[in-house]
């Protein structure tokens, strides 16, 4: 019999390694985003933050109703499903007027920040739970709202508006067992096959195609097998049900 032990082994702590590596990688660049800004919580139910720099923004953090009546945010007290927060108002070189930040946890749970101007044109909305502006004009976003797992994304603002910046994929990184078996392929279509897992394996999905929007699905997930083998999961109009993996949610909630 050959002697596997020596294959395996060395095989298991090089993914261990890789998969701490790149926790460690994502922690730095969660901190260097965050680096100088101040950190506020803006919304407890739903552990919201909101990270700016004070030199570029001033923070208000005032529910619309306490607005002036002159002020194009302003709501009327009791109106619970418009009810939004102005967070702070924002000057960058990139755009000549002052910019308005205001965030609301929606109409049935749906966190969201919107950047706008004083007079009430949206430059970008996006569903996130975590809301970070520096003073150049990048903006990082980040939560599980309204996607299928916690989207991590980057926009920057041009002229009138806020682009996203591209990314080939998103990271995804969510561990767990499988609530029904799976097949992960070679490709993101045809029919060659790297594995075929069944009910209560673990895997951990690594990347999603970035062509979706807000409020759509993915459906075509990166992932590795618990010995490290790496193939497509594609997901269908049937996966709607959340019963594949759990963090998953394929409904947006």
């Amino acid at each position: 019999m050959a002697n596997t032990k020596g294959i395996y082994t060395p095989m298991k702590h090089i993914l261990t390694t890789l998969v701490l590596l790149s926790g460690l990688t994502l922690s730095a660049q969660t901190k260097s985003i965050h680096q100088n800004l101040k950190r506020v919580q803006i919304d407890t139910s739903y552990s919201a933050f909101f990270n700016y720099d004070d030199k570029s923004c001033v923070l208000l953090n005032m529910p619309c109703h306490k607005l002036a009546k002159t002020d194009t945010f302003r709501c009327t007290d009791g109106e619970e499903l418009a009810y939004w927060t102005k967070l702070g108002l924002y000057k960058t070189p990139q755009f000549k007027d002052t910019l308005v930040i205001i965030y609301t946890d929606g109409m049935s749970a749906d966190p969201q920040f919107t950047l706008a101007t004083k007079q009430g044109k949206e430059l970008m909305r996006v569903n996130a739970t975590d809301f970070s502006i520096n003073s150049t004009g990048i903006i990082y976003t980040s939560g599980h709202t309204n996607n299928m797992y916690n989207k991590r994304r980057k926009f920057v603002i041009q002229q009138d508006t806020a682009l996203e910046v591209k990314q080939p994929y998103y990271y995804v990184g969510l561990k767990g067992k499988l609530l029904k078996s799976a097949t992960l392929y070679r490709d993101k279509t045809g029919k060659d096959i790297v594995a075929s897992l069944s009910k209560d394996y673990e895997i951990e999905i690594l990347l999603a195609e970035s062509t979706s929007k807000d409020f759509e699905m993915e459906y075509l997930f990166l992932a590795r097998t618990e010995f490290g083998l790496v193939g497509w999961l594609r997901l269908s109009n049937t996966d709607l049900d959340n019963s594949l993996l759990e963090g998953l949610y394929y409904a947006g909630d």
